[in-house]
């Protein structure tokens, strides 16, 4: 017997909506899918595919729910499951495959509606297997094509639309369409079934009526609520994508407008990645280097700045950025692409977020005209103070050379006539004067701070104190000497001779510069400079210092005399009242010491004269002036090598040994004095001088302490750079033959170096 089910019109009104709004719902989250990136596009895709799918299942168990059949109808749970999930499959395979491309050609989309299609329609018919009731199920053919073919359709247009409807009346009108299309292919496969009865009908058929209506509401409730949410969270997304939009857009205007401004600006810009690329420069930046845009974004800054640079510089200032600090007008040399080098200051700023560095902005300035104007600058001084110099030193020598020559000459001839009575005045003052020029090549040599130093221990109070007496025999009786010295004064390592020498110099300064008397004060201290009172001397190091200092109540200086005063040569006294020598002396022994010299000066109010020298912290004994030597030069009996390139110096050093007893054996260079010791093996004593062709004495020395561990070593010399090594075994030029025979015998009666 067939069966003739009925249907409830509410219920299936209901189904019709329900399809519609999932419609609804599936082509708005269709949006977007398409709008998303990355994981949130599979969320999406995975949320459309539950609307779409669940929505066309839940349409379909409401209708089935709508048919009223005249015998009681309950539902395989498996299978209905299984129903559920093929629908959310297939939608979701259809979805997943048109949202891959951005427009997918005709045949994939009708493959995928026709996917699509065929799996809702196994949805349907398993949902009708799913069905359990007393009667055999048949199915007219033609129907079921039909309802195969309002699937397909319905799923391709669903997946067509649902990437291509974004206008809010076009989204209903298609919603609509494609509710009616699933509703209608829903009812289109009811009509092909075909119910046979098993037995005859009992009167118990209509009973559960009401229940499918709950049980229909209910499913129908669900969707409606779990489509609302999805559409909400998609008006939520919405939202948040306009505004991320918006402000994409603004810092797109406002990043475009920063590289416009950048780019046009007038100065030569630059900014650095966090990785130190270069990821923007100005045009006039590269007018400066000569380079294209595209050959400069992407590469590192070191790459346009030469290796030298690199090394004394970026290495430095790039740990300076990175601890917080900003790099303000460092100088770099930079390499254009012609490959001229020019000299720039660069200034360079972090920005930050939470610490990190995100980019750092910098900007160059051109400074090579400036410098090479100042390198100009200076090259003229140096060639005007070297004039300068050569003119002084010319004038003084031959002052001096017309004093000696003219005395030995008339020595000469003195002899000659038999006239020896004014033969010792003349040999006087001919040694007279070539003293006198002994004492400028000192002067000349501690100006260029060249003169060879023998350091030493020494207590400045105690010093100042011993020189009281030659200074008052140095001034006037207009003037007095006062004296303000510490007990508790530190110690400092200096030439003790040259101090003195230094000192008297100022002393005599004061006093020529107070013609009406005056006062004079030596006074010394503890001092201790920072870097704030050393910014006109970066020279200096800041630490601790023995302060020495000269103070007069003289004329003063004014400004412009002020700024040139340790200038050699330069002097503001009468032609032949001074060589100009004085301070600048005293300012290259004081730095050849490594210490700082400091003047301050007013007119009509005095000036004062600092000298710094670096504190030192030794045990060593402070070695204290010793008595005047006597008069008979001491000698011995020992062999000495002596060494001097110069032949008449060697001579004249060779006569005074031999004169006092010593066996002499000679040598001009390296080799030769090699060669020497080597054979002879008496040798106890090296006398050399540190300026031999070749390998110098120094070296000489070092070698033959490997050969004779027992040999003592004098050096010798008239120019040194800085202080040597050993210093209390060398003797100066010009030396003496008291000076000489005393220090020979102090070499070897000493103990061994």
């Amino acid at each position: 017997m067939i069966l003739t089910g009925t249907h409830d019109y509410t219920l299936v009104a209901l189904s019709v909506l329900v399809a519609c709004f999932a419609s609804y719902t599936a082509l708005d989250l269709g949006a977007r899918v398409r709008a998303a990136q990355g994981f949130s596009r599979k969320a999406w895709l995975l949320t459309a595919a539950i609307a779409m799918g669940g929505g066309i299942w839940s349409m379909h168990f409401v209708a089935m729910l709508a048919f009223i059949m005249p015998v009681p109808v309950s539902y395989d749970i498996g299978l209905t499951i299984l129903s559920f999930l093929v629908a959310v499959a297939v939608t979701g395979v259809g979805f997943y495959v048109i949202s891959t491309r951005e427009s997918p050609p005709p045949l994939v989309l009708a493959l995928s509606g026709l996917f699509m299609g065929l799996g809702i329609v196994a949805m349907h018919y398993t949902g009708m297997v799913a069905m359990n009731l007393s009667a055999d199920i048949s199915y007219r053919p033609g129907f079921v094509a039909l309802s195969v073919l309002i699937a397909v359709v319905a799923s391709i247009a669903a997946l067509w639309l649902a990437f291509r409807t974004t206008a809010l009346l076009q989204s209903l009108v298609a919603a609509v369409v494609m509710g009616l299309a699933i509703a209608g292919m829903h009812y289109t496969a009811m009509h092909a079934a075909i119910f046979t009865a098993h037995t005859p009908l009992q009167q118990e058929a209509g009973h559960s009526a009401l229940e499918q209506t709950y049980l229909a509401l209910a499913v129908s409730g669900i969707t409606f609520l779990i489509l609302l949410f999805a559409l909400i969270a998609s008006l939520f997304d919405r939202q948040f994508a306009l505004l991320a939009e918006r402000e994409a857009q603004l810092l797109r205007r406002s990043e475009e407008q920063f590289r416009t401004l950048y780019r046009d600006t007038p100065l030569p810009l630059h900014s650095l990645g966090p990785d130190g690329c270069i990821d923007e420069v100005s045009d006039a930046w590269l007018d400066l280097l000569g380079y294209t845009r595209e050959e400069v974004i992407g590469r590192r800054l070191t790459d346009f700045i030469t290796p030298e640079s690199k090394a004394e510089r970026w290495n430095v200032d790039r740990p300076v950025l990175l601890k917080g600090d900003n790099i303000r007008e460092a100088e770099y040399r930079f390499v254009k692409k012609s490959g001229e080098v020019i000299d720039v200051l660069l200034s360079l700023r972090a920005e930050r977020v939470n610490g990190r560095i995100i980019r750092t902005l910098s900007g160059l300035v051109d400074v090579t005209a400036h410098n090479r104007a100042e390198e100009a600058l200076r090259q003229s001084q140096k060639m005007e103070a070297v004039g300068q110099l050569t003119g002084g030193i010319a004038h003084d020598f031959n002052n001096l050379l017309t004093v000696t020559m003219g005395n030995l000459e008339m020595a000469v001839r003195t002899l000659k006539d038999g006239n020896y009575e004014k033969l010792p005045r003349l040999l006087e003052a001919a040694r007279l004067g070539a003293g006198r020029g002994a004492t400028l090549t000192q002067r000349l040599l501690a100006f260029s701070r060249r003169q060879p130093l023998q350091p030493q221990l020494v207590d400045m109070s105690k010093l100042v104190a011993g020189m009281v007496e030659l200074f008052k025999r140095s001034v006037t009786e207009s003037i007095k000497i006062a004296i303000d010295v510490k007990d508790d004064l530190w110690q400092a390592k200096v030439d003790p001779n040259q101090l003195e020498n230094s000192l008297l110099n100022l002393v005599i300064n004061s006093r020529d510069a107070m013609p009406e008397g005056g006062v004079i004060t030596i006074e010394t201290g503890n001092a201790s400079l920072t870097r704030k009172e050393l910014l006109s001397s970066p020279d200096v190091v800041p630490g601790a210092y023995v302060m020495v200092a000269v103070r007069d109540t003289g004329v003063g200086m004014p400004p412009e005399v002020l700024a040139r005063a340790f200038e050699p040569f330069f002097t503001t006294k009468e032609i032949g009242q001074g060589t100009g020598l004085g301070l600048s002396m005293v300012y290259g022994f004081v730095k050849q010491s490594g210490g700082h010299v400091a003047i301050e000066s007013e007119v009509g109010a005095g000036t004062t004269i600092s000298i710094y020298l670096p504190r030192v912290i030794e045990h060593t004994a402070i070695e204290q002036p010793g008595p005047a030597e006597p008069v008979k030069l001491p000698g011995g009996s020992e062999t000495i090598l002596l060494v001097e390139d110069d032949e008449e110096v060697r001579a004249y050093s060779r006569d005074i040994l031999k004169n006092i007893g010593y066996r002499v054996l000679e040598a001009h260079d390296y080799p030769s004095a090699k060669a020497a010791l080597n054979s002879d093996p008496d040798i106890q004593v090296l006398f050399t001088d540190i300026g031999l062709p070749g390998a110098n004495g120094k070296q000489l020395a070092d070698d033959a302490a490997q050969w004779r561990p027992d040999l003592r070593v004098l050096f010798t010399t008239g120019y040194a750079h800085g202080v040597l090594q050993g210093a209390a075994n060398l003797l100066a030029k010009p030396f003496t033959p008291e000076a000489l025979a005393f220090k020979m015998r102090a070499i070897i009666e000493g103990p061994p170096a």
